[in-house]
């Protein structure tokens, strides 16, 4: 059975290249280049057109390049799948399909050299976080990226295939593994680099870099002035480091407990001191806890809390240590209750 020439474009065509085109527009355009020798020819012209239309202004077709890739592999697996019984009665078409798949590949590389200014390197995702949120976003390559707010990052795909985020603020990330890319953090003085796991880079107004690993494993890296050599540190799950602005070193320093609780609302006290609790959160929460009695101060506190806002976690602790505690806006005072009768 012929297919009716009439239904086959050039639109319907570039469809088909984009892998945009539904089971019955396939099967048309599969049976349309069984018949003749030259509609393969003319869908071959129209891939070489289309990678030459890069450099034509307006550009012809827009491209969602971040899907590009998975509309690729989803195109693929029809051709592997789907048409496999047409490709099974037809042993020369299905060289030619193979053959048409390796084309559409060199026409998506060339498209998404005219989308990103003719270079993939170049392509470049920005996000600035001007909120009081924290705000959550995927990257190109599918890490998982929150961002605190005042910061901001850039991210790019360089030519030797490695991924690239240059931050400024706060920023934790959950990496995609890509062993034959490497995920790379630039923060100033120095960075991180990673394969697949999840961290947090802090970058200081002081300059220091602050780094805490969620899981897997990172390394830091900074150059060192006085030397020629990269000075490196390896860091692996619970472990935190600090690449020094002012000492020109990288230190390996206590694993923050709180240090993720911009990302998941989390906060794990083991057998703290109670002036070190008040001032994590402090911290986290952007307040200010006002105490003067040094009793409290050699308290000792174990307990965790998960989405609690700070008045929660203040009762909670007053409660334990028979405490009283007044607020006015932002600022808690805490005593005991004796003071207070």
């Amino acid at each position: 059975m012929k297919s009716d020439d009439q239904h086959i474009n050039d639109t319907l065509l570039t469809k088909f290249l984009l892998g945009e085109t539904n089971k019955k527009e396939q099967k048309l355009i599969i049976d349309w280049l069984d018949e003749k020798e030259e509609n393969h020819k003319h869908l071959d012209q129209l891939e070489t057109v289309w990678l030459e239309s890069g450099k034509l202004k307006p550009r012809p077709i827009p491209v969602n390049t971040k899907l590009a890739w998975s509309i690729l592999s989803k195109r693929m697996d029809v051709h592997d799948a789907g048409l496999s019984l047409s490709i099974q009665k037809h042993s020369r078409f299905k060289i030619i399909i193979y053959t048409s798949i390796a084309a559409s590949i060199l026409a998506l590389i060339g498209i998404f050299n005219w989308y990103t200014n003719e270079s993939v390197q170049n392509e470049k995702f920005l996000l600035a976080n001007k909120t009081s949120e924290t705000l959550q976003e995927l990257l190109p390559d599918g890490s998982k990226l929150y961002l605190n707010r005042s910061s901001k990052i850039t991210y790019e795909t360089t030519i030797d295939n490695q991924r690239i985020v240059n931050l400024e603020g706060e920023a934790f990330f959950k990496v995609k593994r890509d062993t034959l890319r490497p995920f790379i953090v630039n923060a100033g003085i120095g960075g991180v680099k990673v394969l697949g796991t999840s961290f947090q880079v802090k970058r200081k107004n002081n300059g220091d870099i602050a780094v805490d690993v969620n899981s897997g494993k990172v390394e830091l890296f900074r150059p060192n002035n006085a030397k020629t050599d990269t000075l490196h540190l390896i860091l692996v799950k619970d472990e935190g480091g600090l690449i020094s602005n002012e000492k020109d070193t990288i230190i390996s320093v206590s694993s923050n407990s709180s240090a993720f609780f911009w990302v998941d609302k989390r906060l794990s006290f083991r057998n703290k001191p109670l002036k070190e609790v008040f001032k994590v959160l402090e911290d986290c929460y952007d307040i200010e806890i006002i105490s003067d009695i040094p009793e409290i101060n050699k308290m000792y506190y174990t307990s965790s809390f998960i989405d609690n806002d700070a008045e929660e976690v203040i009762k909670v602790i007053s409660d334990t240590y028979n405490l009283s505690y007044t607020k006015e806006d932002s600022v808690f005072t805490i005593f005991s209750q004796q003071t207070n009768e």
